[in-house]
């Protein structure tokens, strides 16, 4: 099995055996008043839909060296959709994912999950148990990732054991055993920047002309010449790369193609960060949300016409918590600046939180400003990446990664 895991602070998004998968990263830890009764089918269509779509369900304990946190666990959107109190990264942990067990639950859950899926559709008796040896590319944020040790204990978590993952959907429960070959451990935002530069995807080359020309449109002397030199920035070799997560902002400088560590810093908050902060807001003004992943799900709902002013009114307050934190993005861009010394010739803004930041924050002009004051006064493009592709891009170079694994 090959795995490209992007384990987000906010949401997992993977590419397992060329499917793609992506699930909230939370998970419920059931007590025994929690535990639902075995699932029963009433035809084999309802079956088949339920086992098509099987990690949306998962309900699992794990037996593994790895992992020292006992208990049966809802994972995902199943955990969501239970209703139960979430369990999630936290955000304001210094230890960070490298240390932290929800990352192996997580992650062991899906590689698990995926299997027991490819095993129903190969026709297997799921009473027998599975047995996956993988390869897997991940990645951790800057700050650990630039770490030899951290990412050798990262590593070493999930090769130098074999983990026991158990399914308890049904009466009879399902076990996968789970053995890693190999594990790369890349760093968040470089394995974005390496796709953004390597791609031939042509709907992300025109969404980053679109952006340019939108905002740019000044640097154009020759309109012939927009496609040469949105392949000039796309293969800039002096690069910011600026990943907006959940937990973190990654800021990863290239000065001649290549990462430089010393200028490359992981802001440790992201946008939930700030949604945490919109959140104390919301609740001294009396909107009932219990978390930020309740919060999320409501902005990212369509509101109906009965709703549509208390959804406004609650995406005002937001927004207006994105501006200090724009700041304080800003603050880690000048230091990156200042470490790096050379001439920046791009920056690329990506990442989850970067999609709701490009319309409703100054981030932009904020970052341009800044900029000039290294550049002579002049203007560096800061160009966002489109949505579709803005959370999947470390994603997307982790599959080359593990794609081209010996």
């Amino acid at each position: 099995m090959k795995v490209a895991n992007d384990l987000g602070y906010g949401a997992v998004k993977a590419v397992v055996d060329g499917k793609e998968i992506k699930f909230p990263s939370v998970f419920t830890i059931e007590r025994e008043q929690d535990i639902a009764s075995p699932i029963e089918f009433e035809n084999k269509g309802q079956q088949d839909d339920y086992m098509n779509d099987f990690l949306s369900h998962m309900d699992v304990t794990i037996s593994s060296s790895a992992v020292k946190m006992p208990g049966r666990f809802l994972i995902g959107q199943n955990a969501v959709d239970q209703n139960l109190p979430l369990t999630h990264f936290d955000i304001n942990d210094y230890a960070g994912k490298s240390e932290s067990d929800y990352s192996l639950i997580l992650t062991l859950s899906m590689v698990a999950g995926a299997a027991v899926e490819e095993a129903y559709k190969e026709g297997k008796d799921l009473s027998d148990p599975i047995k996956v040896k993988a390869k897997m590319a991940t990645a951790l944020p800057i700050k650990e990732g630039s770490n030899i040790e951290t990412k050798n204990m990262y590593r070493g978590r999930y090769t130098e054991n074999t983990h026991q993952v158990t399914f308890h959907n049904f009466k009879n429960p399902i076990t996968v055993s789970v053995e890693f070959e190999k594990v790369l451990v890349a760093t968040e935002g470089e394995s974005a920047q390496f796709f953004i530069s390597t791609n031939k995807n042509k709907k992300l080359t025109e969404g980053i002309k679109a952006d340019f020309i939108a905002h740019y449109s000044d640097l154009i002397e020759n309109p012939d010449e927009v496609d040469k030199i949105i392949d000039q920035l796309i293969h800039a070799k002096n690069v910011i790369s600026i990943d907006i997560g959940a937990g973190t902002v990654d800021i990863v400088v290239l000065v001649n193609g290549k990462p430089l560590v010393v200028a490359s810093f992981s802001l440790s908050e992201g946008y939930d960060n700030a949604l945490e902060e919109a959140l104390e807001v919301l609740r001294d003004k009396r909107y009932n949300f219990s978390s930020v992943a309740e919060l999320k799900e409501f902005l990212a709902s369509e509101p109906t016409p009965l709703s549509r002013a208390r959804y406004n009114a609650v995406q005002k307050i937001v927004f207006a918590q994105l501006e200090p934190f724009c700041n304080r993005i800003v603050d880690e861009v000048s230091r990156a600046l200042r470490k790096a010394g050379a001439d920046i010739q791009v920056v690329f803004v990506h990442g989850g939180g970067s999609i709701p930041m490009k319309e409703h924050s100054q981030l932009r002009v904020k970052l341009e400003d800044k900029l000039r004051a290294y550049n002579g006064g002049y203007t560096v493009p800061t160009l966002w990446i489109p949505a579709p592709f803005a959370q999947t891009l470390n994603r997307d170079g982790l599959v080359y990664l593990v794609d081209h694994a010996a």
